[in-house]
C-alpha cells in the first residue's frame, strides 16, 4: 500500500513539474506583462495600400447603425 502511495506522489510531482516547465517556453519569454491602456505595444504591421484602405472604409460604412 505504501508503494502505491509513493508511486502516486511521484506521478503527481512529475505532472506538476511538467506543467511548471511548460510555462518556460521560449516564445513566451520577454513578452510584456504590463500593458498601457489604449496603446498597442506589438510590432507595427505592414502599410496598407489604397485598395485595402478603401475596403476597410466600405466595411466600416456597413457597420454604422
Amino acid at each position: 500500500m505504501a508503494d502505491c502511495t509513493a508511486t502516486w506522489i511521484w506521478l503527481l510531482g512529475a505532472l506538476a513539474a511538467g506543467l511548471l516547465l511548460q510555462s518556460c517556453r521560449e516564445d513566451e519569454q520577454n513578452r510584456p506583462l504590463l500593458y498601457d491602456k489604449g496603446s498597442y505595444l506589438g510590432e507595427p504591421g505592414p502599410p496598407l495600400d489604397e485598395q485595402q484602405v478603401e475596403q476597410l472604409r466600405y466595411r466600416a460604412r456597413n457597420q454604422q447603425f
